[in-house]
């Protein structure tokens, strides 16, 4: 785990269930015995790196709950497949709830049942569709073009992340941290964009956007003390 300077999760929890203390960098721990499995942490988390597992289900399935930034239909009691850190399909499962919640950003939190053994593995839907050969484009964007300079991503590695299961931007981010960097897209994210409508020959409107986190642009820690923009 990497440990970054980020507690949304601690002061998200209702039930303060989650600390990480004076040091903002420290990894964050939970304890089990105040946790309520709400899922407020995991819609609250920019990073999208939060998940809610629940192996007590029974001894032959459990629940991992996920945030869930594509557009869907999808609804409880439909029967999925899950998906690996990769995007690579896992096993069967069943979407048991489905939450949106406001406060941030409207995050979905989906809740999926998943066999026991595959509780550590699932972290997401599998979405499958069929990639088209890629037509000949004056325009198209080489491999070895820098298209995120703030993670430092090309585009042959935003390709390869569709090539795994990506659709739209937030597909692309998740597995590429693409538009996570300072400028958080600005610079990227239409580049990104045209990518995935090349390669998945989709209309503008449906390579998506991506989710505003707060803050919205670089800010200093004295504005964010109460200073003055400069200071």
């Amino acid at each position: 785990m990497q440990e970054i300077p980020c507690n949304p999760c601690e002061s998200s929890c209702p039930f303060h269930a989650i600390a990480i203390g004076e040091n903002i960098s420290a990894l964050p721990c939970v304890m089990e015995d105040k946790c309520t499995g709400c899922g407020t942490c995991v819609a609250a988390c920019s990073g999208l790196a939060t998940f809610v597992l629940n192996k007590s289900y029974s001894e032959e399935v459990g629940s991992v709950s996920f945030p869930y930034e594509y557009t869907h239909s999808y609804k409880v009691g439909d029967h999925v497949y899950g998906a690996d850190r990769s995007g690579k399909k896992v096993c069967e499962a069943e979407i048991k709830r489905i939450v949106d919640i406001p406060k941030y950003d409207h995050t979905t939190v989906v809740t999926l049942e998943v066999p026991i053994k595959y509780v550590d593995e699932v972290r997401s839907i599998y979405r499958e569709r069929e990639i088209k050969e890629i037509p000949a484009q004056s325009d198209y964007i080489a491999d070895d073009v820098l298209v995120c300079r703030c993670e430092e991503i090309t585009a042959g590695e935003i390709r390869k992340a569709i090539a795994m299961g990506a659709r739209d931007i937030t597909g692309v981010k998740l597995r590429t941290r693409a538009g996570m960097g300072l400028c958080q897209g600005r610079t990227c994210e239409a580049l990104v964009q045209a990518i995935i409508r090349q390669e998945l020959h989709l209309d503008a409107s449906e390579s998506g956007f991506s989710t505003p986190r707060t803050p919205q642009r670089p800010v200093t820690f004295g504005t964010l003390a109460g200073g003055e923009e400069n200071e």
